[in-house]
């Protein structure tokens, strides 16, 4: 049984220190913090990102209707807020987007360029079932949309290409689709099944345990920043036995990277701190337990935007030019991961797995 739901359970007797302390906090319930963060940031959150979805969709649209320099700087424009809404919801991906698979459809990395190309040769229309159903996912999604809105050579000839808008459009399109559908399944019934808002944050009869939500949510955001910090950055900057591997930074033509690394920790900065000055999040199961760890999330969250925001230029041009940059950036990084690792999780009883906070060798 958890810690934390001994502490709700036990008598304040004094038997065990750390029981006692729980019981004598008048912090918020699991369930209220749920409940908090489901309405003002995830579904927001999803909100914002089918919104940006449909404008990105609308704009290819009218790229390909008219393919002029206004049309194509506004698609490419679309794509970066489109790219943004969604990276921020990579903090919240649990529930319909994890039993959609939906990342496969939207956002696999690396995107296989050549296999694109590819396609483009053979000139055979593509739909959005073929999207859906025959394409492998390192041909569609924002990777793929990237490339064929980034990519000069390709931009160029788009005119040319036989079949290029109707692929660029399935895509956009299957896009769309597929961020309404998972909004649509955290706010709507859907197959006889109460919204997921509500099983998430036990407001229907079938629910899921709050513990066991809390833990989803915490869970979510250390393998989020031990994916950054461990196996992109460290990678990229050569701190691994396999050397320097700019690879390791998603995306391509665009060099996106810098900007989805700000809005993946905006992400989580909002899952922890929860959206304005009555909003609750994870610091509010986190106070009650450890004032001294509470602060030391809410700043390290701060210094690392802020490191993020030192980088000048490219994340990638950054690493090769300025990587003292780039290494600040990854020590500010790698301090908040240790504290979600050695701290948060321990402090909210929640488990991650024998391995999940190796890597301390890296620093």
């Amino acid at each position: 049984m958890r810690r934390r739901t001994l502490a709700r359970l036990a008598p304040c007797l004094g038997v065990l220190a750390l029981l006692a302390s729980a019981c004598g906090s008048s912090g918020p319930s699991d369930q209220d913090v749920l409940i908090s963060l489901t309405d003002t940031v995830i579904v927001p959150a999803y909100e914002d990102g089918a919104r940006h979805m449909a404008q990105l969709d609308q704009q290819v649209e009218a790229f390909c209707a008219d393919p002029g320099g206004d049309a194509l700087n506004a698609a490419q424009q679309s794509w970066r807020a489109a790219r943004a809404s969604w990276i921020s919801t990579e903090a919240m991906w649990f529930g319909p987007v994890m039993d959609r698979r939906s990342v496969s459809l939207i956002d696999w990395s690396p995107t296989e360029v050549e296999r694109i190309d590819g396609r483009l040769a053979e000139g055979t229309p593509v739909g959005p079932g073929d999207v859906r159903e025959t394409m492998a996912s390192n041909q569609r999604g924002f990777g793929a949309i990237e490339y064929l809105l980034f990519q000069g050579d390709v931009v160029d000839s788009a005119g040319a290409i036989p079949g290029y808008c109707q692929y660029l459009g399935a895509l956009t399109r299957v896009g769309r689709e597929e961020t309404e559908a998972i909004l649509s399944q955290w706010v709507n019934e859907t197959d006889g099944e109460p919204p997921y808002r509500d099983y998430f944050t036990g407001r229907s009869s079938i629910a899921v345990l709050s513990s066991a939500a809390v833990a989803d949510v915490v869970r979510t955001q250390f393998f989020l920043i031990r994916d950054i910090v461990d196996m992109r950055l460290a990678s990229a900057l050569g701190l691994r036995e396999s050397g320097q591997d700019l690879s390791a930074i998603p995306g391509n033509a665009a060099d996106n990277g810098l900007d989805d690394l700000r809005h993946e920790l905006l992400g989580m900065q909002a899952i922890y701190e929860g959206a304005g000055s009555d909003g609750l999040g994870i610091s509010d199961l986190v106070l009650p337990l450890s004032e001294e760890t509470d602060q030391k999330m809410r700043a390290q969250f701060a210094d690392a935007l802020q490191a993020v925001n030192a980088v000048e230029g490219t994340l990638r041009l950054a690493i090769e030019q300025r990587p003292q940059q780039v290494s600040d950036l990854l020590d500010s990084l790698f301090e908040l991961r240790q504290t979600i690792a050695t701290e948060v999780i321990s402090l909210l009883g929640v488990s991650v797995g024998f391995t999940d906070t190796d890597g301390d060798s890296l620093r």
